[in-house]
């Protein structure tokens, strides 16, 4: 129970002050506990940073991965717009998760640099295993013409890469969702036949 809340807690403080801006004492007062406790079940600041930056970004994968096997029955076209939408719904639904790993992931802390890029290519390539298997499928179905499948899959990240930064600066979900749907209209005039 005291390690949930203290990730917990820690997720959000680091998410909104940033990893510098963040003591230990901060946590642990929140919480309820005195800040010797934390090391009952934490290295240290690094490692309950990591902790929760890892389970952010994993929290994020399952929520992509379910979509996954929703989207079995349907077309290639709507798989993809899919998960634009369930990437929005993540969002939503877990915005200390969604901080922590936007803020981490464009700014690390210096010394954790390494750390924090090999925990993103962890959860890239098991986006992008995703991606492609939709793309692939696209081809099969014939909707998507043939070429590169790491060329399609590369430009469908870096529209999620563009709609993540769009949903932090528009707070108008009406704005929002028009933005996905036009650039999700653009992606898809490239990629089908």
């Amino acid at each position: 129970m005291t390690k949930n809340k203290l990730k917990e807690v820690a997720m959000r403080l680091f998410g909104e002050k940033g990893y510098e801006g963040t003591a230990l004492s901060e946590i642990a007062k929140e919480v309820g506990v005195k800040t010797p406790a934390i090391y009952a079940f934490f290295e240290n600041k690094e490692d309950l940073f990591m902790t929760v930056f890892r389970e952010a970004m994993q929290s994020y994968n399952t929520y992509i991965q379910e979509l996954s096997e929703e989207q079995k029955v349907l077309s290639a076209q709507e798989s993809l717009r899919g998960i634009l939408s369930r990437q929005y719904e993540f969002y939503q639904k877990s915005p200390e998760a969604s901080k922590i790993v936007l803020r981490y992931v464009v700014f690390p802390p210096a010394f954790l640099k390494e750390t924090i890029e090999e925990a993103f290519l962890e959860s890239d390539a098991m986006l992008t295993k995703s991606i492609e298997q939709f793309i692939s499928k696209g081809m099969e179905e014939g909707v998507i013409r043939d070429q590169s499948v790491q060329l399609l899959a590369d430009a469908f990240l870096n529209l999620m890469d563009g709609l993540s930064m769009q949903y932090f600066y528009y707070t108008s979900k009406g704005i929002y969702e028009r933005k996905l749907n036009h650039a999700f209209e653009m992606y898809w005039k490239g990629a089908s036949s």
